[in-house]
Formats: structure tokens, sequence, C-alpha cells
């Protein structure tokens, strides 16, 4: 008999708790034991794929989510990452912006009253 220590049991286990819900509460919702939801969170046993799909609709989570290794590049993360990258980016460029602006100041009194007055 093999126990999960990472795989799919321990992220059920992590999407049931964030979901607010005891192992009793979720066997109810899906219609089991309580007895094997808890196989399913120490890798006994392995629920099915539409069984998945309903624990992962019930913990507001998805299939994907559940059955992946942690650290797993998906497309989603990579695009995630890209979009960090940028605003990193637009930040640098703002803040040099502004101290530039800051550099340069407000124009002398003299100037603004030397602008055209709106009638």
């Amino acid at each position: 008999m093999s126990t999960d220590t990472g795989g799919v049991g321990a992220r059920l286990r992590v999407a049931r708790r964030g979901a607010g819900l005891t192992q009793k509460q979720l066997a109810d919702q899906l219609g089991v034991e309580s007895i094997t939801v808890s196989r399913w969170e120490r890798g006994v046993t392995m629920p099915s794929i539409p069984r998945l799909r309903k624990i992962a609709e019930i913990t507001q989570t998805t299939v994907s989510d559940l059955v992946r290794t942690p650290d797993a590049p998906t497309a989603h993360g990579a695009e995630l990452a890209a979009l960090r990258q940028e605003l990193a980016e637009t930040r640098a460029l703002v803040d040099r912006i502004a101290s530039a602006l800051e550099r340069l100041g407000q124009p002398a009194p003299a100037a603004q009253a030397a602008l055209p007055q709106e009638i």
C-alpha cells in the first residue's frame, strides 16, 4: 500500500481545506463515504475523472490543479511570468519619468505670467 506525500491526494486535501470542508462534508456532497475521501487524500486510492471534476467544482478549483505537479510549467504560468516582467519594466520606466519630472521642477512664476490667458 503506497501513500501519497505530494500528489493528487495532497492537492485534494489542500483544495478541500481551502474550501472549508471536512472530509465528511465533501463525502456527503459526492455521495461517498468519508473513508473514501480519506483514502484519496492518503493516496491509497484515486478518484475517477468524473469524480475529480465534481471535486474541482465543489472546491472551486480545476481538475488540472488537482492532478498536476505543483511545479509543472503551464501556459498560464509562463504568461503570468511574462506579464510580471512587463509590469516590472513598466514600473521602472514610470519611476524614471517621475524622477525626470521632479528634476525639471515647475516652471518659474515669470514664465507662467508670460503665458496667454484664456478669455
